[in-house]
């Protein structure tokens, strides 16, 4: 039974090296990536993952904050920093772990498998840092950019919309418009600049026929979204001018 097992546990790994163009990474290369804490207490103090995740952290942001200035030619190093944190948050990075099939090739504690560490983001996010970590180790850092664009940070991108790195505020300028003046905003494209593959869209945006303010992005969406930032805190500072608050 321990011997189907392991031969059960090699199939997997066989193919996840295979999918992931990670041949060259042994087996032990990769179960040091996914050894837990608690596997590693209950198996004589064998290493854990601990020291590989600082590491794939540290690659992870690098080669993140390469590929948004890459991409995104055009936006201010706040938007750029609103991306890395939210494409290296925990909680994406382990939702990314997932569908890459870690869970299944955790080694896990008893009792952090019984709790279900193997579904926990927390946990499968630090097992991906690690494995960037070993990759690295193994690799050196081109193969291991070419693996975290590939396989991780394009795949998050894809999935994540203007409004959950931003914050939607075209929605909350509609309503704001639709209650004070019963009327929705109007945008505008007034411009653009820069090749088809790196633009930057210049929207204003009208509520009532009054110009509010004008925004930017590297999409149409997200200067959208900048002009509607911009009008709500214009029209929010009209409204409570710094002083005249309630003390």
């Amino acid at each position: 039974m321990e011997n189907d097992a392991t031969e059960s546990r090699d199939e997997l790994l066989s193919r996840f090296r295979q999918r992931f163009d990670l041949e060259n990474l042994s087996s032990e290369d990769i179960d040091l990536a996914f050894t837990h804490r608690s596997y590693a207490y209950e198996h004589d103090a064998m290493p854990d993952n601990e020291r590989l995740e600082f590491l794939g952290d540290a690659i992870l942001s690098s080669i993140c904050s390469e590929y948004l200035y890459s991409n995104h030619p055009h936006a201010p190093e706040g938007e750029l920093s609103k991306r890395r944190s939210r494409l290296v948050s925990r909680a994406l990075l382990g939702q990314r772990a997932e569908e890459m099939g870690l869970g299944a090739l955790l080694l896990l504690g008893r009792g952090e498998r019984r709790t279900g560490g193997g579904h926990r983001r927390s946990v499968l996010g630090s097992a991906l840092e690690s494995l960037i970590a070993i990759v690295y180790l193994r690799s050196g850092y081109d193969v291991t950019q070419s693996f975290v664009r590939t396989h991780v940070l394009e795949p998050l991108a894809a999935q994540i919309g203007e409004d959950e790195i931003h914050g939607d505020f075209k929605s909350a300028l509609q309503e704001w418009s639709q209650e004070r003046r019963g009327c929705i905003p109007v945008y505008t494209v007034v411009s653009d600049t820069g090749p088809d593959h790196a633009k930057a869209f210049y929207v204003e945006v009208e509520v009532d026929g009054e110009r509010l303010a004008k925004g930017e992005g590297s999409r149409i969406k997200a200067a959208e979204n900048d002009a509607a930032r911009q009008a709500l805190m214009a029209v929010q500072g009209r409204e409570h001018p710094s002083g005249t608050g309630k003390g």
